[in-house]
């Protein structure tokens, strides 16, 4: 019975990664286009170039460093028993619209429901007890339904911390930074705000298998997009090698 359930297991992890690996497998397999070929395209197109704002940045919400697109994890140490481990407790992800430009034109991108592969990344550890940073301390009161994990048992003679061990990873697209995207255009002569635009704009779509945004080259993002898809393949591997040879 243990082979089995362990196979099954494993089975299923497989599955999860080749899902997981879907995003990659799309980035990877196609070819960039430049700018201006894009502006009338039909269908899936694949740009690299530079991302500029086009209005005033974001701010990322755990560090306040401007930036284009960003996502965030909280991950909590939690015990149960005598085993403890990291489990994420809160993520998210947003952004405002920007240019990618290239060496023949400009166009806009609009970040909403993309999957980004972002590899510039501040993590902030804070261990239970101790104050968070102004930024993440903000980000605690007024984005997250989290509470701060400041907290601690006086004794009188001694003071114990009683809050979990957190940390706060948080991955951006900084102005001025590489980019790569893969998206649907859209034809909108009102995207047209300088003389480098062209009248497009990338975004999801029907047409595109998978919106994606990264801040690296075509073969940065599918590395990135690639990595949490191999634990679960190489997990799922492991997982049925062992449940077989518990079965014979």
């Amino acid at each position: 019975m243990p082979g089995s359930l362990f196979v099954i297991i494993g089975l299923c992890a497989i599955a999860y990664g080749g899902l997981r690996l879907r995003p990659a497998y799309h980035v990877y397999r196609g070819d960039t286009d430049d700018v201006l070929s894009v502006e009338r395209a039909d269908g899936p197109v694949e740009l690299e170039g530079t991302a500029t704002p086009i209005t005033s940045p974001s701010e990322g919400p755990l560090t306040g460093k401007p930036c284009l697109v960003y996502e965030y994890e909280v991950e909590e140490l939690q015990s149960s028993g005598k085993n403890s481990s990291w489990n994420t407790v809160d993520e998210g992800a947003g952004g405002v619209p920007f240019r990618l430009e290239d060496e023949t034109a400009s166009i806009r991108v609009n970040p909403s429901a993309g999957e980004f592969a972002l590899s510039t990344v501040d993590r902030i550890d804070v261990d239970g007890g101790e104050a968070e940073p102004d930024h993440v301390r903000e980000f605690l009161e007024h984005h997250s339904d989290l509470e701060s994990e400041n907290t601690s048992l006086d004794l009188r003679v001694v003071e114990i911390a009683t809050g979990n061990d957190r940390r706060y990873s948080e991955r951006r697209l900084e102005p001025g930074g590489d980019v790569y995207v893969l998206g649907q255009s859209r034809y909108d002569v009102e995207a047209r705000e300088t003389m480098r635009d062209v009248s497009a704009v990338i975004e999801d779509g029907p047409e595109t298998p998978v919106f994606v945004i990264g801040d690296s080259c075509q073969d940065g993002a599918a590395r990135m997009l690639a990595k949490p898809a191999a634990i679960w393949l190489v997990g799922g591997l492991l997982a049925v090698v062992l449940g077989l040879a518990l079965l014979l």
